[in-house]
């Protein structure tokens, strides 16, 4: 079965959008944008050796709201990410801190009312290319 226009473009947009996290949260913690800590359990990681992961999960079917919310996605180590389902706990901690249970609860509500059309996934896709792009030129990263 071939894949809708739909998930073609939210894989595209999800591409661009993990880079510019990645690269963002990297270079808020060092200049080189190489190396940042995981947002869940504080172990290092690098920037092309670690995930975008969601606070709140892609959901079911990956309709989650919040999925592109640059808010609900932050760094994280494989371990975290992957092994231990996104260490809900540690990046609970992470979330408090940075921005408050008022985001949290935000996210929460958005991740069950929000919905992303065709049109705004490809506007976030073009979004998100153009602000790694950004960052790499004004990081003069390669």
């Amino acid at each position: 079965m071939s894949k809708s226009a739909r998930q073609k473009e939210k894989e595209k947009t999800w591409k661009w959008c993990s880079k510019f996290i990645r690269l963002r949260d990297c270079l808020e913690y060092n200049k080189e944008g190489e190396f940042a800590p995981c947002c869940s359990c504080g172990r290092m990681a690098t920037r092309n050796g670690s995930d975008a992961g969601h606070f709140i999960s892609r959901g079911s079917g990956g309709q989650s709201g919040v999925y592109f919310d640059e808010r609900n996605i932050h760094l994280q180590c494989k371990q975290c990410n992957a092994f231990l389902q996104g260490n809900y706990s540690g990046y609970e901690k992470f979330m408090l801190k940075k921005y408050g249970q008022e985001v949290i609860d935000e996210l929460k509500l958005l991740h069950k009312t929000n919905s992303y059309t065709l049109q705004q996934i490809i506007g976030l896709g073009l979004y998100y290319k153009q602000k790694y792009e950004e960052l790499c030129r004004e990081y003069n990263i390669t």
